[in-house]
């Protein structure tokens, strides 16, 4: 998947989850891992790194337990604030990790968003599940170019694992209550064709790349969210492209991979 994963921790209970799946990865696939936590610069900081040293070193040994063989190493990085810390130090990677904490729906923190946002690497939200005897990898597709680059992402992993590489494009009518009553019948079904077709499209090249891949269609009436959240519920990952960009990325994070990132249900990716 990647060849340098860096995973970061903040102190949460989600942080054995994110470790422990970079470090499998790592010693599925090689590279090299590095674990890292983000203290304020100045202030509280000099307090704070003495014990953000002792969870680095709790968390190192139990990536070594799990891949004994990966160059590993950590680090604390001194930041003005958590998302500007991971921004810096996904810089130089290919994969950044954080951990989600299981959160009911009122008491969810954003703190997730912003890294995602901010982040020059394409990250994995991973929450604390067990996934059990889940399979396949999930991944939204809407003809933008970023669903094209989550496309490809999702099937590279897909394919190095031997697991169904699941393709999900949604179609929707109307966000208007009563839609069924301005469209026929007929108009519903030639919307799902198209988008039938326009998957068929983007999963060209991938088929062309990844013969042997085994490829699973859904397309499905509903919001994208919605509908990605239920193809993914036997799944071990899910795959999503963001259209945040430019000057304002920090504030763009497409509204798809926000809203999954709220409540992430099974590793979540954000590519970009």
């Amino acid at each position: 998947m990647a060849s340098r994963i860096v995973v970061g921790i903040n102190g949460s209970s989600a942080d054995t989850s994110a470790v422990a799946w970079a470090a499998t990865e790592v010693a599925r696939e090689g590279g090299t891992l590095l674990i890292f936590s983000v203290i304020a610069a100045g202030g509280a900081g000099g307090e704070l790194e003495p014990r953000a040293k002792e969870l680095l070193a709790e968390h190192a040994a139990a990536a070594r337990a799990i891949a004994p063989n990966a160059e590993l190493r950590t680090e604390v990085h001194h930041a003005k604030s958590l998302p500007e810390g991971f921004e810096e130090v996904s810089a130089d990677a290919d994969l950044l990790v954080i951990g989600r904490d299981s959160h009911g729906r009122r008491s969810r923190s954003p703190g997730a968003v912003r890294i995602a946002a901010a982040s020059k690497a394409p990250v994995v939200a991973v929450p604390e599940i067990d996934l059990g005897n889940r399979r396949g990898v999930v991944v939204g597709t809407d003809g933008s170019e970023p669903s094209r680059l989550a496309l490809e992402f999702a099937a590279s992993v897909a394919n190095s694992r031997e697991v169904p590489l699941i393709a999900v494009i949604s179609w929707q009518l109307s966000a208007g209550l009563g839609y069924e009553y301005a469209y026929g019948e007929d108009f519903a079904k030639a919307t799902e064709r198209s988008s039938a077709e326009e998957l068929d499209r983007a999963l060209e090249p991938i088929e062309a790349k990844y013969p042997n891949l085994e490829i699973q269609r859904v397309v499905m009436e509903g919001h994208p969210v919605d509908v990605l959240t239920k193809a993914a519920e036997k799944a071990r990952l899910l795959v999503v492209g963001t259209h945040g960009r430019g000057a304002f990325r920090r504030l763009l994070l497409g509204s798809v991979s926000h809203e999954l990132l709220q409540d992430v249900t099974l590793p979540t990716v954000i590519v970009r």
